[in-house]
């Protein structure tokens, strides 16, 4: 069997040869709990320790604001019901229509079960908020302003800094969701006025099931998870010390190669565009590609369904992501590709690419080739296609 080709990075990254050196010893001889008073435990918090370093490191903050959690959606969740735990007054936040669902579905929890008003903010067909429009949307009501960095299906990158500031000015905290931008692009927390930011591990070559959320000094939320205060307090449970120290160790790798893996990347994506371009008829991109992280591509093909195209792919030896959620029915059509004004049609055609650190320029020119073949035969079994030629 060979080995696919692979380009769904935005959805999980394979763990990197030296992360996964690095656990190891952590699952073996030094499997101490890191709370216990004897040296396997001392030997595992310190591990600990270092690996908050060097993710603190990565995004440019102090280590003692970094709280590991289980990833990224449990940090969304952390920040979002904590500040409202500590809000009996003001009930109001503030999103976008493009969010992960772990912020938007905690939203609507709050909204539902506390009372929370939650104002949605639009993008533009980049996918791209105004931040006229949240300084619109502001009340003397409002707690919260959440808006991710990069947004995983089209890739597109938010004003953070604007936002960030607009919040302060209005002594309003701000949240951004960065699973999907750090380890791609800067992500420097000393020129970002982020009051709490979530990562995770395994976006960046690192395990599954382990993240962190970032608090600035002075920001205080109770914990979402209670029991024997671990992570000083803010989330309880023994660690997960072997995956903690596979983050440290993919945080400090995508700090080392960010540029190169930047530029890289880059090349890459403009060399998909032109050989697609120049091969495939019918074909458009969904956003902006010069809004967006040259990581991610969301393409549409007309005439053609992207979940028959992804699996055909798959057939094939090629993991793609299709635009919307495993499925044909209208409600669960991505929200990201509605929201950037695309029909239910063009979702429905629509597939995400995503390039990472171990693509290679051969693997883009066989994903052409693939895809010109499987697009056409696709396309001579339509009769919707071979009608609008």
């Amino acid at each position: 069997m060979h080995t696919p080709i692979y380009f769904d990075y935005n959805a999980t990254t394979p763990i990197d040869p030296r992360v996964l050196e690095g656990m190891l010893p952590y699952l073996q001889n030094h499997f101490g709990n890191p709370s216990s008073t004897y040296s396997i435990g001392y030997r595992a918090k310190e591990a600990i320790e270092i690996a908050r370093k060097d993710i603190a490191n990565l995004i440019g903050v102090e280590d003692g604001n970094i709280f590991f959690t289980s990833g990224g959606s449990e940090a969304n969740s952390t920040i979002l019901k904590g500040i409202a735990a500590k809000s009996s007054k003001k009930k109001h936040i503030i999103t976008s229509s493009i969010e992960h669902p772990a912020i938007l579905k905690t939203c609507d929890y709050l909204r539902k079960h506390h009372g929370f008003q939650i104002t949605t903010i639009p993008v533009n067909s980049a996918g791209i908020v105004d931040v006229n429009d949240i300084e619109r949307a502001i009340t003397s009501q409002t707690v919260l302003v959440t808006v991710m960095m990069v947004n995983n299906e089209i890739g597109s990158i938010q004003p953070i800094k604007e936002i960030g500031n607009l919040c302060k000015k209005h002594n309003i905290h701000f949240h951004c969701d960065a699973v999907q931008a750090v380890g791609k692009i800067p992500v420097n927390l000393k020129e970002l006025p982020i009051d709490s930011l979530s990562m995770s591990a395994h976006k960046i070559y690192g395990p599954k099931g382990v993240g962190c959320l970032y608090l600035h000094e002075g920001v205080n939320i109770p914990p979402l998870i209670l029991g024997g205060s671990q992570e000083f307090g803010m989330r309880s449970g023994t660690e997960n010390v072997a995956g903690i120290v596979g983050f440290g160790i993919a945080a400090k790798i995508v700090q080392e190669d960010l540029y190169f893996n930047l530029t890289k990347t880059e090349y890459l994506r403009n060399l998909f565009l032109t050989n697609l371009h120049a091969e495939i008829e019918d074909c458009l991109i969904n956003g902006d590609i010069h809004a967006n992280v040259p990581s991610t591509i969301n393409i549409q093909f007309s005439g053609i369904r992207g979940e028959s195209l992804a699996s055909m792919l798959n057939e094939l030896g090629i993991c793609v992501s299709i635009a919307s959620a495993c499925s044909s029915t209208s409600s669960k059509l991505s929200h990201v590709l509605k929201a950037i004004g695309k029909t239910d049609e063009e979702i429905r055609s629509s597939i995400r690419i995503s390039i990472g650190a171990l693509t290679t320029e051969d693997e883009i020119n066989q994903l052409v080739r693939h895809l010109k073949q499987s697009v056409m035969r696709l396309r001579s079994f339509s009769p919707k296609y071979q009608m609008s030629i």
